[in-house]
């Protein structure tokens, strides 16, 4: 049956086999008007669900007027809201975007073809990865057993490079003190690093890995490891790896012995230009450190801001002269404490912002460090705070710039018995060398070493 007689906009197909009530009900519930809207309520026929229920299931209804987008087939629906959705208000709308029940059950079956094409794509596209990570792990597992296996055996100290061996010390002394784990990389130190000095550290540690006295550690991230295509082996960053130093104890001792000699006493043009790199590293890394303490002070201590910048070059020259006339680093220290105390009692007094009592506390240091110098003033040492890191290999290489020193310093030479007044003393072999001034042994030690059991 169709509905509206004359000029039908639904056409209604009742299951065989349905009841007469069934089927009463069913056109009662798709019958329309003229002017195509329901020609009753759904609960003018009966009980509101077991009318839609009853109609519903026994039939259903095919829209003339709204044609598959796919076959230009009449659209069949199972119930009003679906009709009307299709169709419109009046059941007469074109239809621009629904499918037919046959091709909607093509389109779906196309969906899950696509579907399930990129559910396996996806597990492949796993799959290449797990194999992938697999075999990069394997090979990061062969380069780290590899670099497990250097026993230094073709270790070599690379002189040519000014600060690499001093740098190797500062590893050394840093091991010392962390048995079993590794060298930090260069990312783990921060901007700090080992010298305050990013680049020079990074060449360096390259120096020291291809010198065979670093090698590259276990505990190093994956994170440092790259692939490329092409390549049969991982390369890795040299700033993400961390480090193990090579060789045993013994060796490393033998080697830091060797190190910390050459820089004392080697004689030629290569190891006096190493000395002077030495010392003006140290020299950069005693400002920086005192610069980066002047400004954790104003920052931490007074909440003000650091030093600003146009006045860091200056305060970098102030720094440099307090160390030029002979400070240590605990009387700079002291005199940068001073300066950033009165600069707080200027910004009281003087109504002065926190930016200038920064600034302030730069021209206040200059201050001081004049006066000391010219009234030779006895300064006290201070200690710095624990929030205050230092570049990590302040400490080490400080030493050993002072032992270099000492060797050529005029009033230990005249005091030293064991040397000349150039510094050279002949061994027993009639070989002239470089003399380090070690201090003679006392009677007391000279007894105590008779006492000693044999062997001790």
């Amino acid at each position: 049956m169709e509905f509206p007689p004359g000029a039908p906009r639904l056409r209604v197909v009742i299951e065989a086999g349905r009841s007469a009530q069934e089927q009463e009900i069913a056109k009662l519930y798709w019958e329309i008007a003229e002017d195509g809207t329901w020609a009753r309520t759904v609960g003018s026929i009966g009980e509101l669900q077991w009318a839609a229920a009853t109609a519903t299931s026994a039939s259903y209804a095919v829209l003339l007027r709204s044609l598959c987008v796919k076959c230009d087939e009449p659209i069949r629906v199972a119930n009003r809201s679906w009709a009307v959705k299709v169709a419109g208000k009046f059941l007469d709308r074109p239809n621009d975007k629904y499918l037919c029940q046959e091709c909607g059950a093509v389109r779906e079956e196309e969906r899950e073809r696509e579907r399930q094409h990129r559910l396996e794509a996806a597990r492949a596209e796993k799959e290449r990865e797990r194999l992938k990570a697999e075999e990069e792990a394997a090979e990061i597992a062969e380069i780290l057993a590899a670099e497990e296996a250097k026993d230094g055996a073709g270790a070599r100290i690379p002189y040519d490079s000014p600060l690499a061996p001093a740098l190797y010390l500062a590893l050394v002394g840093h091991a010392a003190y962390r048995p079993g784990k590794p060298l930090p990389s260069m990312v783990d130190l921060g901007l700090l690093g080992w010298t305050a000095d990013i680049d020079r550290d990074r060449d360096a540690i390259l120096d020291l890995y291809a010198a065979d006295l670093l090698a590259v550690a276990a505990e190093t991230p994956r994170k440092a490891f790259v692939f490329s295509e092409g390549d049969d082996s991982p390369r890795f960053f040299l700033t993400e790896a961390r480090w193990r130093l090579v060789g045993d104890s013994k060796v490393i001792t033998a080697h830091a012995r060797t190190v910390k000699s050459h820089y004392m006493t080697a004689p030629g043009q290569a190891a006096h230009e190493a000395r002077q790199a030495l010392a003006e590293l140290v020299e950069h890394m005693e400002i920086v450190n005192l610069i980066l303490y002047l400004d954790g002070l104003l920052t931490k201590t007074y909440q003000y801001p650091e030093v600003p910048e146009g006045r860091r070059r200056q305060l970098a020259d102030i720094v440099k002269k307090g160390f030029d006339a002979g400070f240590t680093p605990g009387q700079m220290i002291c005199f940068a404490w001073r300066a950033a105390d009165t600069a707080a009692g200027w910004k009281e007094r003087k109504a002065m912002g926190p930016a200038e009592a920064s600034s302030a506390a730069v021209t206040i240091l200059n201050g001081k460090i004049d006066t000391a110098i010219e009234a030779r003033h006895a300064i006290p040492e201070y200690e710095p705070p624990r929030w205050h890191q230092q570049p990590l290999a302040l400490d080490a290489l400080r030493e050993l710039n002072a032992d270099v020193k000492r060797v050529r310093d005029r009033a230990v030479m005249d005091a030293c018995l064991q040397c000349d007044h150039h510094g050279l003393r002949e061994t027993d072999t009639g070989a002239v060398v470089r003399c380090v001034h070690a201090p003679p042994a006392t009677p007391e030690q000279h007894t105590e070493s008779q006492n000693e059991p044999a062997g001790a």
